[in-house]
């Protein structure tokens, strides 16, 4: 039976955090909102029976910005409509202040046994700066919480790069991360998304961010650091214990199957990609006049393809393995991208060993610049 990912769109928060560029609005979800995502999967399921969905993925927004009663009703429906596996990875994002006793064991018994948890940095100077709710205090009661009522499969986010954040700062956020019991971090460098509040901030030139040296020796801690207490890197910005790898995360990377559920939700199915339009309100009233959600359907050319398939591969540890890619693609990548491989390899960028193509350390740090050598004009 093919697997199948699920994806569920929870766009609520409390506030919008000042550098987030991803969909959401400032309030809870409503009862009206499920009712939504019910019609959808209504509509959606029945051409997905004979799927077995191995990984679901509670994001946002803030997931955990549902009641308890409203999680309980999410995760029954779901199991009505899709065929869940018994060992499926069902993993949600957890704001710490959300984390209460009540609501984890809520949580556990709706089927959730991966949680990951917001807590970007650990000093609490920065985390007011970004306009994150909770401080470190509450992040690390949180996870220890989390981990003692049995959910032993859980991920950090950390950031770097932020206005006022010092290398110390966030070697410090690190060494107090991989003592926290946690298998999984995802570490991110702060992108200026048009429209946050600190992308205007910059645009004014309010906004004092780490110099390029300062960056560098950030993203040197972060491969130092981690792999020293365990944690390898298996992807451009994720870090993991032996065998805690993100299963639905990797279905992105290797162009595995997927379905989105909400608005502004992702689908990909074969080459067709599918995003449902933003706007909660829109979504709403689509569904529950008995109409399908708007959204915008996109078939992947054969080179478009091709280009995801090496920049999403090469994000991978073991890179892009030479013999799929010339059963997928009819011919191997030095016939389509020769050129570019031999440039990157003579620039030590590119390794070629085991039948994989795959970045260097120096490769990973310029990755985007790697990344576009693999498009075909």
């Amino acid at each position: 039976m093919t697997s199948l990912g699920l994806y569920i769109h929870i766009p609520f928060c409390r506030s919008r955090c000042d550098y987030c560029g991803f969909y959401s609005i400032g309030r809870k979800p409503t009862d009206r909102y499920i009712d939504a995502l019910t019609k959808e999967m209504d509509l959606k399921s029945p051409d997905f029976e004979d799927r077995l969905c191995d990984t679901v993925y509670l994001g946002g927004g803030t997931p955990s910005s549902l009641s308890e009663a409203q999680l309980t009703r999410l995760m029954k429906t779901l199991s009505q409509h899709f065929r869940i596996s018994d060992t499926a990875e069902i993993t949600m994002e957890m704001n710490p202040c959300d984390m209460s006793e009540s609501y984890l064991k809520n949580a556990m018994r709706a089927g959730v046994n991966r949680i990951s948890i917001g807590v970007q940095e650990k000093h609490d100077h920065l985390l007011s700066a970004i306009g994150r709710r909770h401080t470190a205090k509450e992040a690390e009661t949180a996870v220890k919480r989390a981990y003692r009522m049995g959910f032993h499969n859980l991920s950090l986010d950390l950031m770097y790069e932020l206005p006022g954040q010092t290398v110390k700062d966030f070697e410090a956020s690190l060494r107090w991360a991989v003592h926290l019991p946690v298998n999984h971090m995802s570490i991110y460098s702060l992108i200026l998304e048009d429209g946050t509040r600190m992308a205007q901030l910059a645009e004014r030139g309010r906004l004092a961010r780490p110099s390029e040296e300062e960056s560098w020796a950030m993203y040197q801690a972060m491969c130092r650091i981690l792999p020293a207490y365990g944690f390898e890197r298996y992807e451009i910005s994720s870090f993991a214990r032996k065998g805690y790898r993100s299963r639905h995360n990797q279905k992105y990377w290797e162009l595995s199957d997927y379905l989105g559920l909400g608005p502004a939700a992702c689908s990909r199915i074969g080459r067709t990609r599918t995003e449902n339009t933003p706007g909660v309100r829109l979504y709403e009233k689509e569904l529950l006049t008995g109409h399908p959600p708007q959204q915008e359907v996109e078939t992947l050319s054969d080179t478009d393809e091709m280009e995801e398939y090496c920049f999403l591969h090469l994000r991978m540890k073991e890179g892009i393995p030479l013999d799929g890619f010339r059963k997928r693609y009819g011919e191997g990548i030095t016939h389509w991208y020769g050129d570019a491989v031999k440039m990157l390899k003579e620039r030590k960028l590119l390794k070629e060993e085991a039948g994989h193509l795959f970045l260097t350390y120096h490769g990973a740090a310029l990755g985007n610049f790697v990344f576009e050598q693999f498009l075909l004009d």
